[in-house]
Order: C-alpha cells, then sequence, then structure tokens
C-alpha cells in the first residue's frame, strides 16, 4: 500500500511541476485519480461489497481503510449502480463522512464520488473541498466541478480566486471549470493569463477558454498551439499532448463555432503531420464553412 501512495504523489507532483501539459491538465487528473486501481490496491475490499456496505464502512470507527473504501464507492457510482431513490441518503452520507474525515485521502476520493454522482446535492461537499486544507482535494474538487452538468447555481468565487494562484496546475484546471460553465465576469482575468509567467501551458489553456467569447487576443496564441509540433518548446511535449492540445481547441470551436479561425484551421488541415489531427481538423473547418 505505501508503494501505491508513494508512487501516486510522485505521478501527482509530476503533473503539477510540469509546465507543458495545457489543457491536458483535467483529463490526466481524472487518470490519476484512478490510478491507484492500477497498483491493485483495492483489492484490499471485496468487489461484492455494495455502495451500503462502503458506507458503513467509512462510518465505522474501526476500519482502518476508509480512502480504500471511498475510492470503490466512486467507481460503483461511475458505474452507475446506485438507485435513484437513494441518491439523497448517499449524498448526506458523504457529506458527513467528509466532514469527520481525518485523512485526506479519504475526503479526496469523496469528492471524486461525489463529482461521478451528478447530482446537485454534491454542491455543498465540493464548496467544502474547495476550502480544504490538502491540495489535491482542493484540485480534484475543481476536476469535479468541471465535469459536473451545466447550469448550476453555485458560488464560483472560491473557483475565480484560484485563477490568481501561483501554482499553475490549479489556475489551469480553474480556467476550465469557469469557462465550461462560462460563469460570468471572469473573461477579463482569464485573458490577462495569456501573458502569464506562469508557463505555456497556462497561456495555451486561456487562449483555449477564450474562444466561447470570441475574444480575438487569444487569436495568435490559438495560431500557435495549431502549428505546434514535436520539435515545439525544445522537444519538452510529446506528439499525444501536442494532438490533446489541438483536440481541445477544436472541441473549443465545435461548441462556439467561430469563423475568424477558420484560416488557421484550414493551415493546419495542409501542413500538420498528425492524420488523427487532420481529420478532425476537416470537421471543424466543415463546421466553420457551412
Amino acid at each position: 500500500m505505501n508503494d501505491s501512495k508513494n508512487t501516486q504523489s510522485k505521478i501527482d507532483k509530476k503533473l503539477l511541476e510540469n509546465p507543458f501539459v495545457g489543457s491536458l491538465v483535467v483529463p490526466i487528473a481524472i487518470v490519476l485519480v484512478g490510478a491507484l486501481i492500477v497498483f491493485g490496491v483495492t483489492k484490499m475490499i471485496s468487489s461484492e461489497h455494495s455502495y451500503k456496505d462502503l458506507v458503513t464502512e467509512m462510518k465505522s470507527k474501526t476500519f482502518g481503510n476508509k480512502w480504500v473504501a471511498a475510492l470503490e464507492l466512486s467507481k460503483l457510482i461511475s458505474a452507475k449502480k446506485i438507485p435513484a431513490e437513494d441518491i439523497p441518503w448517499l449524498v448526506q452520507s458523504m457529506d458527513e463522512i467528509y466532514s469527520s474525515s481525518i485523512d485526506p485521502r479519504t475526503r479526496n476520493f469523496i469528492v471524486v464520488a461525489a463529482g461521478a454522482l451528478n447530482d446537485d446535492g454534491a454542491l455543498r461537499i465540493f464548496q467544502k473541498g474547495l476550502k480544504d486544507v490538502d491540495h489535491d482535494v482542493r484540485f480534484h474538487t475543481v476536476v469535479a466541478l468541471a465535469n459536473a452538468p451545466k447550469g448550476l447555481v453555485f458560488d464560483w468565487k472560491p473557483v475565480i480566486e484560484f485563477l490568481d494562484s501561483e501554482d499553475h496546475g490549479m489556475v489551469q484546471t480553474a480556467i476550465f471549470a469557469l469557462s465550461t460553465h462560462q460563469v460570468s465576469g471572469i473573461e477579463k482575468k482569464i485573458e490577462n493569463l495569456l501573458n502569464t509567467d506562469l508557463g505555456a501551458g497556462v497561456r495555451y489553456t486561456a487562449a483555449t477558454a477564450l474562444i466561447a467569447y470570441k475574444n480575438e487576443k487569444c487569436l495568435p496564441i490559438i495560431e500557435e498551439i495549431l502549428s505546434l509540433n514535436e520539435t515545439s518548446l525544445d522537444g519538452k511535449m510529446t506528439v499525444d499532448q501536442i494532438r490533446g492540445l489541438k483536440f481541445n481547441v477544436f472541441e473549443a470551436i465545435q461548441r462556439a463555432p467561430w469563423s475568424a479561425l477558420a484560416a488557421s484551421i484550414e493551415k493546419l488541415v495542409q501542413s500538420d503531420k498528425d492524420v488523427k489531427v487532420i481529420g478532425r481538423g476537416k470537421e471543424v473547418l466543415k463546421l466553420l464553412k457551412k
């Protein structure tokens, strides 16, 4: 178990120290949440445990692996194995467990489980998660909010405050969450991050987010993203990371079509060497030319 924990910590640290992951940070974070499964630690609890059994174990004063139970619960929720009529009870139980848990790993996976529920009742857990003393809990709370259904009635002020953080991983995730939910009053703050000294990753995330606002100041950086190749940034990004950044731009355009980007997409289609990028680029270009 200690080896798995140490490996998880090293992976998390590597993610947050890498300034080139750009808006890939959120999907990578989601993968990291499940990384413990790869190392087999979930074998500590029988796969036949129900969600009610797991809640009971987490509430027990004698059960010692509450964080593993929380992880198992998040898996059951993701698999849609919770009856709708039991969700209010489950949310209340998770809220109580979160508030009483000393171990940040338990609180972390409670946040992940709450995010998988896609239920408004879980918002009170997120409100606590944003103020948690543990960095990973705060980080994964913002990830959960980014993936939550649109139209949330939520106090976004704590997330907006993360835009001023020195932690580029947190800044990127906050940008992603706020722009995904089209939170009002943040366009100028995101625009200011186009010139940040936090690294290329934050600039790329900010520029991609500003597509939704059709903010022309993002155009030079979007052009930069679309022209990236394996030699860019001294070769510090992989082909998969570069593809991911371009795909994020494509997805942003598909959500908010903007004809000002048509020329840049057409240039990419003609010059890029990645057939997957070219294929998606052609789809986006067709959308923009309608």
